[in-house]
C-alpha cells in the first residue's frame, strides 16, 4: 500500500502538468461558440417537447404509420422514428437490422427489397401495456420515408429521424434522407440523430449543415464533459451537435439535472431526454427545464405536462 501511495505520489505532479497543458490547449483552440441550429429546438422554459419515440411503442406497434397518426390523434409535438436502407436502396422505418422481432419475418433489413418489406407485419408481435393486441388480425407494414413526410408535410408536428446505416450504407442513407426532405423544403420541421458519428458526418456534409443534428457519443462527451470541468467558461465549440439527445444516466453519472441542460443552453444545444416511460422521472425533466422528453407512452408524458401546468398539443388529424 505504502509503495502504491508512494507510485501514485510520484505520478501526480506530472498529471497535473499534463492536465494544465490540456486546459491551456483548449482554452486556446477557439472560442466559446453556440450549436448551429440547437436554439431551433429550445423550448425557452416552457414546457419539453413530447416527443413519441417509434410512434408511442407501448401504445402503438411501433415505426407503422398506425403509430405515427396515433400519436399525432393524442397530441405530441414530435414523431420520432428509426431508418433502415432496402437492398434497393429505400429507407424503411425500421428500428432493427432485421425485422425478426417486430414482424411476421425474419432477415436483415438489407437484404430485402422493399416490396418484400411491405409484405410484412409490423404489428404480429405487438402487445401493449395490459398484454393486448387491438390490431391483430391485420396488417401494418413499415412505411417509406416519402410516404411519412407526405403524410405530415402540412401538419404542425415535427419529426426527429435516426439514421440506423453506419458506414457507406450510413452516407447512402444520409443521402436519401436529405433529399427526400429538401425536395418537400421540410428541414426546419426536422432533427436527424444516428449512434453512428460518420453517418451524422455525412448528413450535415451532404446538407451543409442546415438541418438539427443531435450528436453523436464521443461529440456528446466532450459536451458534457468539458462543462464539468468548467473548461467551457473559456472554450467550447459544439459545432453542429445542436441537440443533445441523452439517457438519465451515462457511466454512472446523473444527467438528469438542471445544471446539465443550463450548461447546455448556454451553448444553444438542446437537450432531450430518452426514453423516460415513468410519471416520476418525467416530472423532474420536466422541473429542470429539458426541451424535449422521448416516451413510449406519450399518454402518460400528458398527463405529467398538464400536471406541471402547461397547456397541451392540440390533436391532429
Amino acid at each position: 500500500m505504502e509503495n502504491d501511495i508512494k507510485k501514485s505520489g510520484l505520478s501526480t505532479k506530472k498529471k497535473i502538468a499534463i492536465s494544465a497543458l490540456v486546459f491551456v490547449l483548449l482554452a486556446a483552440s477557439g472560442p466559446r461558440l453556440d450549436s448551429d441550429l440547437g436554439r431551433d429546438w429550445m423550448v425557452d422554459e416552457e414546457r419539453p417537447l413530447i416527443i413519441a419515440h417509434r410512434g408511442g411503442a407501448d401504445i402503438f406497434p411501433e415505426n407503422t404509420m398506425v403509430a405515427f397518426e396515433g400519436a399525432a390523434m393524442i397530441g405530441v409535438d414530435v414523431l420520432e422514428m428509426d431508418f433502415h436502407l432496402t437492398s434497393d436502396n429505400y429507407l424503411i422505418t425500421m428500428h432493427d437490422s432485421t425485422v425478426d422481432r417486430t414482424t411476421n419475418g425474419t432477415g436483415p433489413v438489407r437484404e430485402m427489397t422493399l416490396q418484400e418489406i411491405l409484405q410484412l407485419d409490423a404489428s404480429a408481435k405487438f402487445s401493449n401495456l395490459t398484454g393486448e393486441n387491438p390490431w391483430n388480425g391485420t396488417t401494418l407494414p413499415p412505411v417509406t420515408i416519402e410516404e411519412v413526410l407526405d403524410r405530415f408535410i402540412d401538419s404542425p408536428l415535427r419529426m426527429s429521424f435516426e439514421i440506423k446505416n453506419d458506414g457507406e450504407d450510413g452516407r447512402i442513407s444520409a443521402e436519401i434522407m436529405f433529399q427526400e426532405i429538401n425536395n418537400r423544403n421540410m428541414g426546419d420541421k426536422i432533427e436527424i440523430g444516428s449512434f453512428h458519428l460518420e453517418s451524422l458526418q455525412a448528413f450535415r456534409e451532404i446538407s451543409d449543415r442546415k438541418i438539427a443534428t443531435s450528436g453523436a457519443e464521443s461529440e456528446l462527451q466532450k459536451c458534457i464533459i468539458a462543462p464539468m470541468l468548467q473548461i467551457d467558461r473559456w472554450w467550447l465549440d459544439p459545432g453542429p451537435a445542436s441537440v443533445m439527445q441523452i439517457p438519465i444516466e451515462w457511466g454512472g453519472i446523473n444527467l438528469a439535472t438542471k445544471g446539465i441542460v443550463d450548461r447546455a443552453h448556454q451553448h444553444g444545444q438542446a437537450v432531450q431526454y430518452w426514453t423516460i416511460n415513468d410519471k416520476e422521472t418525467m416530472g423532474h425533466l420536466i422541473e429542470i427545464g429539458a426541451d424535449g422528453i422521448m416516451t413510449d407512452n406519450p399518454i402518460l408524458l400528458r398527463e405529467s405536462v398538464s400536471e406541471a401546468g402547461f397547456e397541451l398539443p392540440e390533436p391532429w388529424e
